[in-house]
């Protein structure tokens, strides 16, 4: 049996506090803001404006992986590892071929 981290404890906490669906919807949020983030940088015309945008784009990161997380948990990361093996192994095929 695995011991669940402290971590994986305040990611079902936040699951049972505020339910599966909202999780969702906060999930899709961050992943939106991620993507204005990335094509923010884009038009970053000057060293210190690059640099706010890589800011915001590292916080945005941390924000859509600790949701991926808990989507994780969600919908069985056992599950979820299989599938994204599967897709490594699929791409290092394609990177060798």
């Amino acid at each position: 049996m695995r011991l669940i981290t402290q971590e994986e404890n305040i990611m079902q906490r936040a699951i049972d506090t505020y339910g599966v669906q909202a999780q969702c919807d906060v999930a899709i949020e961050e992943m939106a803001e991620l993507t204005k983030a990335l094509l923010k940088i884009r038009r970053a015309d000057d060293h210190t404006a690059q640099m706010a945008a890589l800011d915001n784009i590292i916080e945005e990161i941390a924000d859509v992986s600790i949701m991926v997380d808990q989507l994780k948990i969600m919908w069985g990361p056992k599950y979820v590892e299989e599938a994204r093996y599967q897709k490594l192994r699929r791409l290092d095929g394609r990177l060798n071929g």
